[in-house]
C-alpha cells in the first residue's frame, strides 16, 4: 500500500488582501517521499505565493483568502501553528540577509532548534550534523555577515536541515547570487535528495549539470519533477522534469520560463544551423554534456559559416581592437566614455584600482564579474553617481567629478537594481514628468512625451497610480522610462533583468537594441552570462577592483576571455560566434590598458572550492566574535547588567554636577577600569589619549567663549581683548562641561566596549524576565542598522542622478532629506517583513520559553563588580 502524500494540495486558490485577482488559481497536486520538485512559471505567476503556501506562511504570516486546502504529512496548514507545522516543514528564502537573525554561524542553525525547545545537547548534535554537511563547521564561530551570498544561502540550508522536517521549500535560493555563490548552493543541494525527504524547488537557474542529468541509467536527475504555473496562476504542465522541458519548451518560452542555458543555446543554433543547410540537434540537450554530445555527433569541429575572425588580445596588453586578424589597425570612433587610471575608494577600503577603459558609442556593454568585484562601484563612477576622482574620466567630454547633477542627467540615465531606490514622486504620471520639469520644458511637450513613454511601456492605465503600488514588472520598466524620457546618450543599467522572467527580458533587451540602433550607449551591470552572449556587444570583466579583460564579446567568448556558462563552453569556438546576435556588429572596443593575464575558461556550475568572501570587517561588525579575552581583559566575562548596573547610576548624576572635580574623577576612575580591564585595540587606544582629550579641550575652550560675561563678571578675569574679557568663571563652566560630557562617555565604554549585542539580549531574557520574543526581535533589528546607512547612500545617489541633489543652502539640505525618508522606510518595512517571515518559518514563538543554549548567569564576581562600583561612586560623589 502506497504511504501517504507528504504534501497534498487541493483546489488551491488564493488571493492577497488588496489584489483584485488571484496569486494562485485552483491548483491541485502531491508531492511524495523521494521527489524534487522544480515549480517553474514566469514572473508573476504566483510561484513564491505557493511556496509561502505551502509552508503555512500563508495565512498565518501574510495576510491572504484562501480556499482550498494544502497538508502536510495530514497537518491542513490553515488550521496548524507555524510553529508546529515547521516542525514537518522548512522554507529557505532567495534573500540570504533576511534570513539571519543571530551573531554566529553556530547559533543561526541553532535558532529554530531552540525556538522548539529541544535539549542543548540535541540542539549540538543536530547542528553539527547540518553544518558539516554543508561544510560550515570550521566557521561556526565566525559572524554569518563574513560568508559570502553562497556561504550565507548555505547556511540557511543547514539551518532547515536542522530542524529534520521532511519537507524542504526553498524560493529561488540562488536568485541574488554571482555564477560563484550559485555554484556554491547548487553543491549543496546535490546532497540533499533522499527517500524519505520531499524538496520543492523555485528556481530560475537549471543549468547545474545535475538538475536534469540521470544518476543512473535507470534514475532520473535530481529535479525528478516539474510543475509550472502559467500567467494566471494555473497549473499548465505538471510530469517528470526532463519531459516537460523538452517536449514542451516552445510553450515555456512563450510563457517566459528560462530553460536551461544548454536547451537556449541548442535552440539558438538550430536556428542558424538551419540556415546553413545542416541538420538540427534533436532531441532538446538539458545540460552542457548532452549538447556537446549532440554537437560531437553533428561533427561541429568546424566552421560551418563564413564569418570574419574578431582578433583576441595581444598577449600582456591587453588591448583589443576591431577588424580581422590579419587586417591593419582601423580608426576607431571617438569613446562616448573614456577612463584613466581611476581608483575609487569608500572610507580607507579600496574599491577600483588603475582603471583604464574607453566605451564605444552606439555599444551595449556588458560588465560582468563575481560579487564585490567593484562592479557597480565602477559604472555608478562613471556616471558620475559615486563622483570619481578629477580629471579620471570623460563622458561625451564631461568630468563627472565635477558636472553639475542637472548637467550629468542631460546626458546620462541611470537606472539602479532597486527601482523603489529612485522614485521621487507620487504618481507615475510626475515621476516621468520630472526629469523634463526639471529641464524647463514646455507643459504641452512634457504631456506628449510622458504619454508616448507610458503606452511605449504598458502604464498608461498607471498614470495616476503611486510608483510603490505597482508590480515589480511594472516598477522596473517605470524607473527605466525615467532614465530615458529625457533623451539620454547614454544609459547605464545596474542589474536590468533582475527579477524578470524570460519573456520581460526579452523584451527589455529588444528595447536596448531599439536604442542602439538611434545611437545610444548602454552599459549594463548583469550576472546573466547568456545575456551577455547573445544581447551585448562589448564585455568587461572585473575582478579585485581591477579590469582583467575587456573587448568585443563575441571575440572573448570565442577565445575564452570570460567565463561562460557551461554550456557554452562545450561549444566548440568555431560555433560560439553563432550564439551572439547577428545585429551585434562590433562598432569599437572597450580598451583596458591594465589588465591582468586573461582568465582560464570558467564556467558557472564549477564545484564550490573558492573561499568565502568577507562582506564586513571585524572593525565595523558589531557581531564579530571575539577571540578568546587574555586574563586582564576580565571586563568581558562579566555579565552585562552588572556592568550596566555600575554605570548608568554614575552617568545619570553627571548630568546633574557643574564642578570640575567631580567629573575629573570619574573620568579617572573610567580610565583605571577600561586600562585594566578590556581589550583595547589601536583605534580605542587613540580615542582614549587623544581623541577625548582633545575633545575636552576644544569644548571647554568653546564653551567658554560662548559664556556670557555679565554671569562670570564676580570671577578674575584670564585675557581680555579690547572690552571684552574671558573670565576663569568661563573657563571653569566650559571645562566642567567637557568633563562631565567626556566621564559619561568613558563610563558607557566600560560596557560598549566589552559587550556584545546578543549577550545584552540573552541577559535580559534570562535575569530580567524580558519575553525573548521582544529581546530576539530586538536583535534581529539592531542587525538591519548597519544596512540603513548602505540604503541612505543608495538612495542619495539615486536622487543626484535625477538632479534633484542641487542646492547649498540649509533649505536645500532639508527638502532632500526629507526626499529620503519615503524610500528609506519602504526600504527598512521590507526588510522587516522579510526577516519577521523567516523567523515566523523557524518556530519564533512556537512556545512561551527557548531553549538558552548560552548561559549568561550573574555570578558573585559579577556581584562585587557591581558593588565595588557603586562604592566607588559614592565615595567620589562625597569627596568631591
Amino acid at each position: 500500500m502506497p504511504s501517504a502524500p507528504l504534501l497534498r494540495v487541493r483546489d488551491l486558490t488564493v488571493t492577497h488582501r488588496g489584489a483584485g485577482d488571484p496569486a494562485v488559481r485552483d491548483v491541485s497536486f502531491d508531492v511524495n517521499a523521494g521527489e524534487v520538485v522544480l515549480l517553474l512559471g514566469p514572473s508573476g505567476s504566483g510561484k513564491s505565493t505557493l511556496a509561502l503556501a505551502l509552508g503555512g506562511l500563508i495565512p498565518h504570516s501574510l495576510d491572504a483568502e484562501i480556499t482550498g486546502t494544502v497538508a502536510v504529512r495530514g497537518h491542513e496548514t490553515a488550521t496548524t501553528p507555524v510553529a508546529e507545522l515547521s516542525r514537518d516543514v522548512s522554507t529557505v528564502f532567495q534573500d540570504p540577509d533576511a534570513q539571519i537573525v543571530t551573531g554566529s554561524v553556530l547559533d543561526e542553525t541553532a535558532f529554530a532548534l531552540e525556538n522548539l525547545c529541544l535539549p542543548v545537547d540535541e540542539v549540538l548534535e543536530r547542528t553539527e550534523h547540518a553544518l558539516r554537511r554543508m561544510g560550515l563547521w570550521e566557521r561556526r564561530d565566525e559572524n554569518p555577515d563574513r560568508l559570502s551570498g553562497g556561504g550565507k544561502q548555505r547556511l540557511a540550508i543547514a539551518a532547515a536541515l536542522a530542524t529534520s522536517a521532511p519537507v524542504l521549500i526553498l524560493d529561488e535560493p540562488t536568485a541574488n547570487l554571482d555564477p560563484s555563490g550559485t555554484a556554491e548552493v547548487h553543491a549543496a543541494l546535490a546532497s540533499l535528495a533522499g527517500p524519505t525527504r520531499a524538496i520543492v524547488l523555485v528556481e530560475h537557474d537549471l543549468d547545474a549539470e545535475w538538475f536534469l542529468s540521470p544518476r543512473s541509467t535507470v534514475e532520473a536527475g535530481f529535479a525528478t519533477r516539474a510543475i509550472v504555473l502559467d500567467d494566471d496562476g494555473r497549473v499548465a504542465f505538471d510530469g517528470p522534469a526532463a519531459s516537460i522541458l523538452r517536449d514542451h519548451a516552445d510553450e515555456l518560452v512563450a510563457l517566459g520560463v528560462r530553460l536551461p542555458t544548454a536547451a537556449l543555446a541548442a535552440r539558438r543554433l538550430n536556428d542558424r544551423l538551419r540556415s546553413l543547410g545542416t541538420d538540427p540537434i534533436a532531441p532538446l540537450p538539458l545540460t552542457a554534456t548532452e549538447l556537446a554530445a549532440a554537437l560531437r555527433t553533428l561533427g561541429a569541429d568546424a566552421p560551418m559559416s563564413e564569418t570574419p575572425s574578431i582578433p583576441a588580445a595581444r598577449p600582456g596588453s591587453g588591448v583589443l581592437t576591431t577588424g580581422s586578424a590579419e587586417s591593419h589597425p582601423v580608426d576607431t570612433p571617438e569613446p562616448v566614455i573614456a577612463v584613466r587610471g581611476l581608483d575609487v575608494a569608500r572610507g580607507r577600503t579600496p574599491i577600483l584600482r588603475g582603471i583604464d577603459l574607453d566605451i564605444a558609442p552606439a555599444s551595449i556593454t556588458a560588465v560582468i564579474g563575481p560579487n564585490g568585484a567593484g562592479k557597480s562601484t565602477l559604472v555608478q563612477a562613471l556616471a558620475g553617481v559615486v563622483p570619481p576622482p578629477r580629471g579620471r574620466v570623460r563622458l561625451l567630454g564631461l568630468d563627472p567629478a565635477t558636472a553639475s547633477p542637472r548637467t550629468l542627467a542631460a546626458h546620462i540615465g541611470f537606472v539602479f537594481q532597486n527601482p523603489e531606490h529612485q522614485f521621487i514622486t507620487h504618481t507615475v504620471f510626475d515621476e516621468l514628468a520630472h526629469g523634463l520639469r526639471v529641464r524647463r520644458t514646455p507643459p504641452e511637450e512634457i504631456a506628449e512625451r510622458v504619454g508616448a513613454m507610458l503606452d511605449r511601456f504598458g502604464l498608461a492605465d498607471k498614470a495616476d497610480t503611486h510608483p510603490y503600488l505597482l508590480s515589480g514588472g511594472e516598477k522596473r520598466r517605470l524607473s527605466v522610462g525615467t532614465a530615458l524620457i529625457t533623451r539620454p546618450r547614454i544609459l547605464v543599467l545596474d542589474e536590468p533583468t533582475f527579477g524578470q522572467d524570460l519573456r520581460r527580458t526579452d523584451e527589455l533587451l529588444a528595447l536596448f537594441r531599439e536604442l542602439r540602433a538611434d545611437g545610444t550607449t548602454i552599459v549594463l551591470v548583469t550576472h546573466d552570462l547568456d545575456l551577455v552572449v547573445r544581447h551585448t556587444t562589448h564585455t568587461v570583466l572585473v575582478e579585485g577592483g581591477t579590469v582583467v579583460a575587456a573587448g568585443p564579446t563575441p571575440a572573448l567568448v570565442r577565445d575564452g576571455l570570460m567565463p561562460l556558462p557551461t554550456a557554452y563552453a562545450a561549444v566548440p569556438p568555431a560555433l560560439r560566434r553563432l550564439l551572439t546576435d547577428e545585429d551585434a556588429a562590433v562598432a569599437g572596443a572597450p580598451r583596458a590598458e591594465t589588465a591582468q593575464a586573461p582568465p582560464a575558461p570558467a564556467a558557472a556550475s564549477t564545484p564550490a572550492t573558492l573561499p568565502d568572501r568577507p562582506s564586513l570587517s571585524a572593525a565595523t561588525d558589531p557581531y564579530a566574535e571575539q577571540p578568546s579575552a587574555p586574563a586582564r581583559a576580565w571586563l568581558h566575562g562579566l555579565n552585562p547588567l552588572a556592568k550596566l548596573g555600575a554605570v548608568l547610576p554614575a552617568m545619570a548624576l553627571l548630568l546633574f554636577v557643574r564642578d570640575l572635580a567631580t567629573p575629573l574623577a570619574f573620568l579617572v576612575l573610567a580610565y583605571m577600569v577600561l586600562l585594566t580591564g578590556a581589550r583595547l585595540t589601536a583605534r580605542i587606544w587613540a580615542v582614549l589619549l587623544l581623541a577625548i582629550p582633545a575633545g575636552i579641550l576644544v569644548l571647554g575652550l568653546s564653551m567658554a567663549l560662548w559664556t556670557d560675561p555679565a554671569q562670570v563678571a564676580a570671577t578674575p578675569a584670564v585675557l581680555q581683548i579690547g572690552a571684552w574679557q574671558l573670565h576663569a568663571g568661563a573657563l571653569e563652566a566650559g571645562f566642567a562641561t567637557g568633563l562631565r560630557l567626556a566621564a559619561i562617555l568613558a563610563l558607557s565604554l566600560i560596557s560598549g566596549l566589552t559587550t556584545t549585542g546578543p549577550d545584552v539580549v540573552r541577559a535580559g531574557v534570562q535575569q530580567l524576565r524580558i519575553p525573548y520574543r521582544i529581546g530576539y526581535t530586538a536583535l534581529a533589528a539592531y542587525r538591519f542598522v548597519p544596512r540603513f546607512g548602505y540604503e541612505l547612500s543608495v538612495i542619495r545617489a539615486a536622487h543626484r542622478v535625477r538632479g534633484t541633489h542641487g542646492g547649498r543652502g540649509p533649505f536645500a539640505r532639508i527638502a532632500r532629506g526629507w526626499g529620503y525618508i519615503v524610500p528609506l522606510l519602504a526600504s527598512a518595512i521590507r526588510h522587516a517583513e522579510r526577516v519577521a517571515l523567516a523567523m515566523d518559518s523557524r518556530a519564533f514563538g512556537a512556545h512561551p520559553t527557548r531553549t538558552e543554549r548560552h548561559e549568561v548567569p550573574f555570578r558573585a564576581r559579577d556581584l562585587l563588580f557591581l558593588i565595588l562600583m557603586l562604592a566607588a561612586s559614592a565615595v567620589l560623589l562625597v569627596l568631591t
